[in-house]
């Protein structure tokens, strides 16, 4: 008679060979004859998984653990049957016994992985695959489950708002795969979104916990745009240095040097970018907006379209596309570019931003207003956004409650938009308080009712909300063109809305009666922070022509930016220079209103001219705003304005000399 060792080989035999039956009747008489042998119930154990009989099996395995409790292969076996049996938690606790006792069981390693994802324990399944990476750092099947764990990990913290253990989740050595990307794809569409803070803090966190990585550096210097351009350049030259080889890497130095108006630089980084690829479409898009800046926007309008035939769905290439066909003429192509983009890039606020202004421009003010309310989005407008507590006021009635109408951007929108305060009263609120810049602050506490409204100056704390009243509802001032102003005919366009203080106008009165001709005021330029300032602003000696027309008095009302020009030019004896006489705006106003006429570039004196009903000649760029619209000598926004337009991009000679003959004609008295 065979030994049981031998019996054990023989059904071993078998059940090697796929004669499950025969091994199946030999392990069962050797456990008849040796109830405890521990090979015997393993094996059978073995044999009923395979045969799908996971119950019988778990229990012999169980059996033999009992038997010899220091054998991993036992414990593993009894993890997989459990495993069939939908007891998760079980097979967790047989994998992590096996892997107590052996714990470079690879196999077990990846069972337990999937067996605690099973059963939701994401960080225990995380870890293990950590650990058999560092066993098996080429196992596709673990990068691939690791990766997902990662990803959903890391997903789960970033749409909790946990952006620091989303950061410490996902720049662990097992996430490199997917972790970074993760991140810098959720700050980028923060960023797109106008979360520019917070895009800047989620990168940031991971140059903390990565300091030489290349995509968070040049992304980084992105959110940098914002009025801390130097601060952009050098995280961009930071990357570049890492990356030179990379064409993002160039493409990001690049638009940090065009926020600071360094055209010709940023135009050689673009160009960079493009010699590592050719194919680089953002690079080419770059490039057409920086070519748009020079006036050559039939090249900017192709190198937009090869950036489209690269990158259809490339958002940004076709606002360069169409701002180019903007400069071209072509409004209608330039809606459809701008159109076109939003259906690629919804969330795209260049794009809107464009729109509207194109829109206004176009004198559709329905749906121009509607996409002018994205400006809160933009990056000219970072510096401006407000955590408001109160709802934005929707233009119905006021009765019994207050509101806060605040003044946003320039002192020129103010004036232009201030009309819009009757409209708001006409809601009857029972306060109005309306926040503007200190320069305007005599002004419109002369033209406003102190019974109904108090003009308040604006916060310390701007772009902070310390300090005001609490108001029931609040609204940006050009916000009320949205409500109340749905066309062109629908502008209150009855001058004057504003009026001088009689005191100053008469003192002023005084001050400019001495000596004969035309009383002319001159500006010349505008804010240099306001973007385009450069294009709007003619500056002195492009107004020269003006100060040769005889019979003609000029009074410059130059403040601040722009004064420069005065040092160390010849001016004519009819040149009175009032700058340094003007305390605000209030006092320009009242010099205003003894003047036979206003020239002015496209700056916050001109509107104030207009709302005083003071003839003013307004000189603008090729493009210009969007308020001057397209085609006019007139503004249905100021009854007495003349435009005079370039007919060449960044030519000023044609406008001011229609400026002199138009003075000219006015000073031979051929023109009322």
């Amino acid at each position: 008679m065979a030994t049981i060792a031998e019996a054990l080989a023989i059904a071993f035999d078998h059940h090697e060979s796929g004669r499950l039956a025969e091994a199946e009747i030999l392990y069962g008489r050797i456990l008849d004859a040796d109830p405890h042998q521990a090979t015997a119930l393993h094996l059978l154990g073995v044999l009923y998984g395979q045969t799908d009989r996971p119950k019988l099996a778990a229990a012999l395995f169980v059996g033999a653990i009992g038997l010899v409790p220091d054998n991993p292969g036992l414990r593993y076996d009894l993890a997989r049957v459990r495993l069939i049996l939908e007891d998760g938690e079980g097979a967790v606790a047989a994998l992590r016994r096996t892997l107590a006792l052996q714990p470079d069981h690879a196999a077990a390693l990846f069972q337990l992985a999937l067996a605690c994802r099973g059963v939701g324990r994401h960080d225990e399944s995380l870890l293990t695959l950590e650990r058999l990476l560092a066993l098996q750092p080429d196992s596709l099947e673990a990068r691939y489950l690791a990766d997902r764990a990662v990803e959903r990990e890391g997903r789960a913290f970033l749409e909790r708002g946990e952006l620091g253990l989303a950061v410490a989740r996902l720049t662990r050595p097992v996430a490199e795969a997917v972790g970074v990307p993760l991140l810098s794809a959720h700050a980028a569409a923060l960023y797109r979104d106008g979360r520019v803070e917070e895009a800047a803090r989620l990168f940031r966190g991971l140059l903390a916990a990565r300091p030489a990585e290349a995509l968070a550096l040049w992304n980084l210097s992105l959110c940098r745009l914002d009025g801390r351009d130097a601060a952009a350049e050098r995280l961009a030259r930071r990357a570049r240095a890492l990356a030179p080889q990379e064409a993002e890497a160039h493409a990001k130095l690049g638009l940090a040097l065009a926020a600071q108006g360094r055209r010709a630089a940023a135009m050689t980084a673009a160009r960079a970018a493009l010699a590592c690829d050719p194919a680089h479409a953002p690079s080419l898009s770059n490039l057409g907006a920086l070519t748009i800046q020079i006036g050559e926007d039939a090249q900017a309008l192709r190198l937009a379209d090869r950036a489209l035939r690269l990158a259809p769905d490339l958002g940004e290439a076709q606002v360069v596309r169409g701002d180019a066909l903007v400069h071209l003429d072509r409004p209608r192509d330039a809606e459809e570019a701008f159109r076109g983009a939003l259906q690629v890039a919804p969330q795209l606020t260049v794009a809107h931003w464009n729109l509207a202004h194109l829109l206004l421009r176009l004198g559709d003010y329905a749906a121009g207003w509607a996409e002018y309310e994205w400006r809160w989005r933009s990056e000219a407008l970072a510096g401006q956004r407000r955590p408001f507590r109160q709802p934005l006021w929707d233009g119905t009635d006021l009765a019994g409650r207050t509101i806060l109408v605040h003044a946003e951007q320039g002192l020129g929108d103010t004036i232009q938009f201030i009309r819009f305060l009757d409209h708001v009263l006409q809601a009857a609120p029972a306060r109005v308080h309306l926040e503007a810049h200190g320069p305007l602050l005599p002004l419109l506490e002369r033209n406003t009712d102190p019974a109904r409204v108090t003009v308040i100056p604006r916060v310390p704390d701007f772009p902070g909300v310390s300090g005001l009243p609490d108001t029931d509802v609040q609204i940006p001032l050009m916000s009320l063109a949205g409500l109340f102003c749905p066309s062109l005919e629908a502008i209150p366009a009855r001058v004057p809305y504003l009026r001088p203080d009689p005191r100053r106008a008469a003192a002023w009165s005084e001050r400019l009666a001495a000596g004969p001709g035309l009383r002319v005021g001159l500006v010349w330029a505008g804010n240099p922070s306001f973007h385009g300032d450069a294009q709007r602003s003619p500056r002195l000696a492009g107004l020269r022509p003006v100060l040769k027309v005889p019979g003609v008095r000029v009074f410059g009302l130059q403040k601040g930016p722009g004064r420069e020009d005065l040092e160390g030019v010849d001016l004519p004896p009819s040149f009175t220079d009032l700058g340094p006489e003007i305390a605000d705006v209030a006092d320009t106003a009242a010099i205003m209103a003894n003047l036979d006429l206003v020239i002015s570039s496209c700056t916050g004196p001109a509107h104030l001219a207009g709302a005083l009903g003071v003839p003013v000649w307004v000189v603008l760029p090729h493009s210009p705003d969007w308020r001057w619209l397209m085609g006019r000598d007139d503004s249905p926004w100021y009854p007495t304005a003349r435009l005079f337009r370039q007919t060449r991009s960044g030519d000023w000679s044609g406008p001011a000399e229609a400026v002199a003959r138009a003075l000219r004609t006015l000073v031979d008295g051929s023109e009322d």
